[in-house]
């Protein structure tokens, strides 16, 4: 799986990891792109787009972008990326959804033709919720696409199989055994990562377990901002500790969110 990179979003280094004071920092929103060969592509995530930031929306999904102030990569998005590998939409046949707050699923629309793979419980949960209930867990249904019912492949429905680690089992997103989805609960509801092995060993693409590695790694992930975004602060801890030991024993972790340098 290789990821890329849709947009910017600054915050107070302080809300990303405890103790790193008020200096501004630039964190990526990523999603990842994954070569089914015969079988197509398939998009993990969409990142932010500009459904976000312009066209009809709600008061509330125009507060959330003007509280976030996302700042678009230049031909960042799928179809830009897309494009630049010499494919188009309808390339796509599979984008599997790690969870469904905007900055994961704003381009989702973008997409018609291609099976949505996530959590089968989250989606119905997610589409039986009124627009007020949404909005307390992070959700913009004006985000999700018409029909997504229709198009759901659902984790529960595949197969489990081990990762060989202490991550347990994920489930067969592809059949093939290439990419285990993994539950990593706390951050949203469903919310789970992509399991993989390179000629490196194993990785784990973690979403939005944590927001940067080092913070993670730290155990360093500040109280404000947990207790806030963290739909279970406590699953959100034990996910995060779960990835620790991942690390330790050799894995390899991705991110959402990394933090990069603001130009001088």
């Amino acid at each position: 799986m290789k990821l890329f990179n849709s947009a910017y979003v600054n915050a107070p280094a302080g809300l990303v990891r405890r103790g790193a004071g008020r200096k501004i920092v630039r964190l990526t929103v990523k999603y990842g792109l994954i070569d089914l060969g015969e079988r197509g592509l398939c998009l993990v995530d969409t990142g932010f787009g500009a459904e976000v930031m312009q066209g009809p929306r709600t008061a509330a999904l125009r507060l959330y972008a003007s509280v976030l102030r996302p700042r678009l990569v230049s031909d960042g998005s799928p179809e830009a990326m897309l494009r630049k590998l010499g494919a188009g939409v309808a390339d796509v046949r599979h984008v599997v959804v790690t969870h469904f707050h905007a900055d994961h699923i704003s381009s989702l629309r973008a997409f018609p033709h291609a099976c949505i793979v996530t959590c089968g419980e989250t989606a119905r949960r997610v589409l039986a919720m009124s627009p007020m209930a949404a909005l307390r867990h992070g959700i913009f249904k004006e985000l999700i696409p018409s029909h997504l019912a229709q198009r759901i492949a659902p984790l529960q429905a595949m197969k489990r199989l081990p990762t060989g680690t202490v991550l347990g089992e994920g489930y067969d997103l592809f059949g093939d055994a290439s990419h285990l989805a993994i539950p990593l609960p706390g951050h949203a509801l469903g919310h789970f990562g992509i399991f993989w092995r390179d000629e490196n060993g194993p990785v784990i693409y973690a979403t939005d377990a944590a927001w940067t590695l080092q913070a993670l790694l730290q155990d360093a992930t500040p109280f404000l901002s947990s207790a806030v975004v963290f739909d279970d602060r406590r699953a959100g801890r034990d996910s995060q500790a779960l990835l620790r030991q991942f690390h330790r024993e050799g894995g390899r972790i991705e991110l959402c969110h990394e933090i990069e340098e603001l130009p001088s």
